[in-house]
């Protein structure tokens, strides 16, 4: 039963949430082609989206300055700094007491702060933001800035660094969701099923909630938050097969 500790305590991630590794890789690849090739041979519907939100008499994207949208900025990154320390916890006090922490498997932690720091952190934020170099919504010649608007996938130099491809905010409510879902798994049969239910329900739409909030403010064109959603299961789904390769060593 998921999230039992066997007689010594211990916890491995044997029983995690099964997954067929090659038909979700060959899913994801379709995804990322299938995305990849909507934006570049439909540009317009980034413009088309972030217009949805967009004021030309004010000038500017009606939603940026609202406290609600910016509740809901605030709410992804300060789970999403929870969740980072909590699995950091986890991790640490896992492998000193070599038991599980929370009732989660040290390795789940371990693998919770992998995704963190490779997808949010490595990939979106130090790599695609810092280099690709496209402009923000609200920087771009249609929505009121000076600068040319670029499509998804196109690398550019209009933007010089904490660029729009891809959203940062946007991963980390997709990293926040994979890896509520993941704690889940151990904690249900503790759980009561309405607590499951929302619980499910919270992290579905937290990644929703995010994207959302990104495009309506002008931080963000629709296609950013896309493959920052894609680029987090990637690399979750190789991290489930890495850290699910092999059953912990029993000691004892």
């Amino acid at each position: 039963m998921a999230g039992v500790p066997d007689k010594n305590g211990r916890q491995d991630l044997a029983d995690m949430p099964q997954i067929r590794h090659g038909r979700a890789a060959s899913a994801l690849a379709v995804a990322f082609v299938l995305t990849t090739v909507l934006f570049l041979g439909a540009p317009g519907l980034d413009l088309w989206a972030s217009s949805l939100f967009f004021d030309p008499p004010g000038g500017g994207f009606w939603l940026q300055e609202d406290p609600a949208a910016k509740a809901v900025r605030s709410l992804v990154w300060n789970l999403s700094i929870v969740a980072l320390l909590v699995a950091l916890v986890g991790l640490c006090g896992g492998l000193l007491l070599r038991r599980p922490i929370g009732g989660v498997p040290t390795r789940a932690w371990g693998f919770i702060l992998a995704l963190y720091v490779l997808a949010p952190g490595i990939i979106v934020n130090l790599i695609l933001k810092a280099y690709w170099g496209r402009a923000r919504p609200s920087d771009v010649v249609e929505f009121g800035g000076a600068l040319d608007f670029t499509p998804a996938g196109v690398i550019a130099r209009q933007c010089a660094a904490n660029c729009s491809f891809t959203s940062g905010e946007g991963a980390s409510a997709a990293a926040l969701a994979v890896s509520a879902l993941l704690v889940l798994h151990y904690l249900r049969p503790r759980l009561p099923v309405w607590v499951r239910r929302l619980w499910v329900a919270l992290a579905l739409l937290l990644p929703i909630a995010g994207a959302a909030q990104r495009v309506a403010t002008g931080r963000h064109f629709l296609s950013d938050t896309v493959f920052s959603v894609l680029i987090v299961f990637a690399v979750a789904l190789a991290l489930h097969w890495l850290f699910g390769r092999h059953k912990a060593a029993p000691r004892g």
